[in-house]
């Protein structure tokens, strides 16, 4: 699977920033972030390394973006880059860029999504509903939500067992075959069989 595009950004921008006259000073444990922009006015995504990186190295931060830009490769993948603020680096994939990645993910049997790299057991236990009672919003909603879980780790590749525990069958059919014999209003059961059931 082709690599994400934070991905691909964060080592170009990590690649240009070792490219700027302040390289020498770069400390040791210097590391880039790209995260989507909260607004997408600010385009696709941002970076902050180049203002983090200017106040270790007391420089001015709009001078360091600014050269950052300098050596960042982006013809293939984004417009060229604007600093906004103190020295946030914002992005904007090019049209191109995007079509060619939905294409891709559509054509892919997985849509993009890799196996897990160490699978695990998993256990789902589920609503374990009482089969004597008419079903309710609760055991349909744990029911969804495990379902849901189970689908999505499965598909990463784990190995999912699920279980729905649904009890002692034995007292609640007793007392159904106690009422039916005793107790049961033949119109009522015609009307609405469970409730007349219950």
């Amino acid at each position: 699977m082709a690599q994400t595009i934070p991905t691909i950004l964060q080592s170009r921008v990590a690649d240009a920033i070792s490219k700027t006259s302040k390289a020498a000073d770069l400390p040791d444990d210097f590391s880039v972030s790209v995260v989507p922009t909260q607004d997408p006015k600010f385009g696709d995504y941002q970076c902050n390394a180049a203002m983090v990186l200017a106040k270790r190295l007391k420089t001015n931060p709009r001078e360091f973006a600014a050269e950052v830009i300098e050596h960042l490769e982006t013809d293939d993948l984004i417009d060229p880059p604007e600093i906004a603020g103190p020295g946030f680096l914002n992005f904007r994939l090019k049209s191109e860029v995007i079509a060619k990645r939905l294409i891709e993910t559509v054509q892919d049997e997985r849509l993009g999504v890799p196996l897990v790299e160490n699978p695990e057991t998993i256990v789902i236990d589920f609503s374990a509903p009482n089969v004597a009672k008419q079903m309710h919003v609760g055991p349909i909603r744990s029911t969804i939500i495990g379902d849901c879980l189970a689908r999505v780790s499965r598909f990463l590749g784990h190995n999912v067992i699920t279980d729905n525990h649904i009890g002692d069958w034995g007292t609640q059919f007793g007392m159904g075959m106690y009422g039916w014999k005793k107790m049961l209003d033949a119109a009522a059961l015609k009307q609405d069989p469970i409730t007349e059931l219950l």
